[in-house]
């Protein structure tokens, strides 16, 4: 098992990873898998947004993290090369036409009220996000992950990081609680509501950084 830095030729492994382990690991539950691992993936994998770093097993990528110290250029890459495009080749290829997608729509106005106001993040200014593919799992890799970026941020002279998890995805609570990290608050989830309506909510959890 090693640990080490993203290379170019991850890139289709990286995606897999997001895309398996989206939703809690019902990633087959997925709007638009492109689409969905675009969003998640590209500012990393194609524009260099933060460090990236995956896990490998006999040659194959099991998980990664993907950081951020920079939001404001995360921010601007997003919104510039990645979403653009992204969105122009769900809708090319039907997203419109997707009872799911006009679900999500219909939702749009209650996310958009439910989102005013959410945790401040002014002394967690950086961000990371994890993915582990389950036979990795238990085996202290998210903690050598978490411990790594740490490092990297701490030299920096980074104050603060967040990450976000699904409410309901207890282990993942678990997991960043165990390392230190407190409950901040909540962020309505933006993704087609279940079919009971309910919204859904997503837990930002922050630590703060040691110098």
């Amino acid at each position: 098992m090693e640990i080490r830095p993203y290379e170019p030729r991850d890139r289709a492994a990286v995606r897999e990873v997001c895309r398996a382990t989206a939703y809690d690991g019902d990633g087959a539950a997925l709007l638009d898998p492109r689409l969905f691992t675009d969003l998640m993936t590209r500012a990393w994998t194609d524009f260099g947004a933060g460090p990236l770093w995956v896990v490998e097993q006999n040659g194959a990528v099991q998980g990664y993290l993907a950081g951020c110290f920079d939001l404001r250029r995360f921010a601007w890459l997003q919104a510039w090369c990645v979403v653009p495009p992204a969105v122009a080749r769900a809708l090319g290829a039907g997203l419109l036409f997707r009872r799911a997608f006009r679900r999500l729509l219909a939702g749009l106005p209650r996310f958009l009220v439910a989102s005013r106001g959410g945790p401040r993040l002014e002394d967690y200014p950086s961000e990371l996000h994890i993915d582990l593919l389950p036979p990795v799992q238990g085996q202290e890799l998210g903690t050598r992950l978490i411990e790594i970026f740490l490092k990297e941020a701490s030299r920096l002279g980074v104050p603060g990081v967040h990450a976000t998890v699904y409410e309901e995805n207890e282990g993942a609570r678990r997991f960043f609680e165990h390392l230190g990290f407190q409950p901040l608050g909540r962020r309505p989830a933006f993704r087609p509501p279940p079919a009971d309506g309910r919204m859904e909510w997503k837990i930002v959890y922050g630590r703060k950084i040691d110098r």
